[in-house]
C-alpha cells in the first residue's frame, strides 16, 4: 500500500533520522538541485543490501554504489519502506514480513522525538583505522606518475585523488550540517547516508549521473575546475586549454557511448560555466526521450558502461582505472561511485558521489580528486583539491561556529568524543 500521512500530525527531517538511528536502521537524506524540500527513506530490514538496480522495478529505494561496482553488483540498496515525502509520509510495502514492530516503534519514535537529540550516526567498521592521508609532496608525485603514465601510453586522462582526516568539532551534528549543506549549495545534490555496520557519509554532489523520468534520459558531462569570482559573474570566467580539453574529454566519452548505442536522438547543451559552491565547473548536458520500456534498457546500459565515468577515473576507462588501483594506495570506497533515489515519485537521480567525507568516531575522512591530462601542474592540482575541500571543510567551520583560520584549514579537535550508534 501507499499511506500518506494526515496533515496536521507533521514528522520532521530531524525526528525521522533520529527515529531510524535509535532503532538501528538504514537511512537516507536528501535535497535534489533547485527543490526546496528535503526527502528521506528507511528500511525496515536494518541494513541495506547487495542489488543490481532494476530500473523496471516499482520498488522505491536509494541506492549507494561504491567506486569499484562491478557488472553493477556491488551497490548497497536502502529499500524505501517509508518515505519521508514532501506531502507527508508514506508506507510502500503491503506487510512487513514480520518486521511490523520494527515499524510500530519507528513511526512512534517518529511522532515521539526526544527534546534533546544527539543527532548520532554510524562509524564504519574501521572506526579506529585513521586512513590514508597524504602530504602535498605525495600528492604531486602522485599527479607527476599519472603525467609520465600519460606521456608513455595511450591514454588521455587519468583522474588522481586523496583522502585527507579531519577531526570534528565537539557536539558535531550531521544533521546540521546537512542542512547547511542545503543552504549554502541550493544546486548540488546534498546528502546523508547512515547504514549499520557500514558507515555514515554527507556529501554535496554537483554531477549528474544519470536521471530517468516520464520526460526521458539525461546525464552530462562536467569537468574542469577554477575558483568561483567574488562577484558571482560567471560570465568573466576565462577557461585554459586544460580545463577545455579535459572537459571535452569528458562530453566525447558521453557522445560516443550514445553512437554505439545507437542513439541518434540527443539534445546536447553546453558546454557552458556553472558554480557549484566554491568553485566553478565546464559542463554540457545531454538529454533523451524514448518510450518508457526503451528508456529503462538504456538507463541500464549507461550505469554499466559509464560508471566509474571519465570524470572521475580517466579514458581509455580500464587502463585509468588499473593505474588508480594501483597507485593512489587507499581504498575509494564510496567515493566517486554514485547515490541517489531510484523509482521514487516516478523519478531516479543518481549523482556522482563528489565533495563528500565519511564520519568516522571523532573524525572525517573528506575525499577530493582531479583529473590530470599531459599538460597538467602537479602544484596546481594539488591547489585543486584544496578548493574542493573547502566546500566541506567552510560549513564544518560555519555551522559549528569554528574560527576560519584553525590550523591547514582544518577544525580543532574534539575535547570529548562524539556521540556515535556502533
Amino acid at each position: 500500500m501507499i499511506w500518506t500521512q494526515p496533515s496536521g500530525d507533521e514528522v520532521t527531517v530531524d525526528s525521522f533520522y533520529d527515529a531510524a538511528i535509535a532503532n538501528n536502521l538504514a537511512v537516507a537524506v536528501w535535497r535534489a538541485p533547485g527543490e526546496a524540500a528535503t526527502q528521506a527513506v528507511v528500511d525496515l530490514s536494518g541494513f541495506a543490501r547487495s542489488a543490481p538496480i532494476n530500473f523496471a522495478s516499482d520498488q522505491p529505494s536509494f541506492i549507494v554504489a561504491p567506486f569499484v561496482n562491478a557488472d553493477n553488483q556491488s551497490a548497497l540498496c536502502i529499500r524505501g519502506d517509508v518515505h519521508l515525502a514532501p506531502d507527508g509520509l508514506r508506507l510502500y510495502r503491503e506487510n512487513w514480513n514480520g518486521q511490523r514492530q520494527t515499524l510500530d516503534r519507528f513511526l512512534a519514535d517518529c511522532h515521539s522525538p526526544s527534546q534533546a537529540s544527539d543527532h548520532a550516526w554510524y562509524p564504519p567498521a574501521d572506526a579506529t583505522y585513521p586512513g590514508q592521508s597524504i602530504t602535498q609532496d605525495d600528492y604531486e608525485r602522485l599527479v607527476r606518475s599519472a603525467i609520465e603514465f600519460i606521456s608513455t601510453s595511450s591514454i588521455e586522462k587519468i583522474v588522481v585523488s586523496r583522502m585527507t582526516e579531519t577531526p570534528l568539532p565537539a557536539a558535531f551534528d550531521p544533521v546540521a550540517t546537512f542542512e547547511h549543506l542545503c543552504a549554502s549549495y541550493p544546486r548540488a545534490f546534498v546528502s546523508l547516508v547512515a547504514i549499520p555496520a557500514v558507515g555514515t557519509w554527507i556529501g554535496a554532489s554537483p554531477e549528474l549521473l544519470l536521471s530517468v523520468d516520464t520526460e526521458g534520459l539525461s546525464t552530462m558531462a562536467l569537468a574542469g575546475t577554477q575558483a568561483a569570482p567574488l562577484d558571482d559573474n560567471l560570465k568573466s570566467i576565462r577557461w585554459a586549454d586544460k580545463e577545455i580539453e579535459e572537459q571535452a574529454l569528458v562530453s566525447s566519452y558521453i557522445r560516443t557511448f550514445f553512437q554505439d548505442a545507437g542513439i541518434d536522438t540527443v539534445r546536447e547543451t553546453g558546454p557552458e560555466t556553472v558554480q557549484a559552491g566554491n568553485v566553478v565547473h565546464l559542463q554540457t548536458r545531454f538529454d533523451v526521450a524514448l518510450p518508457r520500456p526503451a528508456l529503462q534498457d538504456l538507463a541500464a546500459l549507461m550505469l554499466t558502461s559509464l560508471h566509474p565515468t571519465s570524470a572521475v577515473c580517466g579514458m581509455p576507462k580500464d587502463k585509468a582505472l588499473a593505474f588508480i588501483l594501483a597507485n593512489e594506495n587507499y581504498d575509494r570506497s564510496f567515493y566517486s561511485g554514485f547515490l541517489g533515489p531510484v523509482n521514487i515519485s516516478h523519478q531516479t537521480r543518481l549523482y556522482v558521489n563528489l565533495r563528500c567525507m565519511q564520519l568516522r568516531n571523532t573524525s572525517a575522512s573528506l575525499y577530493v580528486g582531479g583529473g590530470i591530462t599531459a599538460v597538467s601542474n602537479p602544484q596546481d592540482e594539488w591547489r585543486e583539491t584544496q578548493l574542493k575541500a573547502e566546500t566541506l571543510l567552510r560549513v564544518l567551520r560555519t555551522t559549528h561556529d569554528l574560527p576560519a583560520d584553525s590550523p591547514s584549514g582544518m577544525v580543532p579537535t574534539h575535547s570529548q568524543p562524539a556521540t556515535v550508534t556502533s
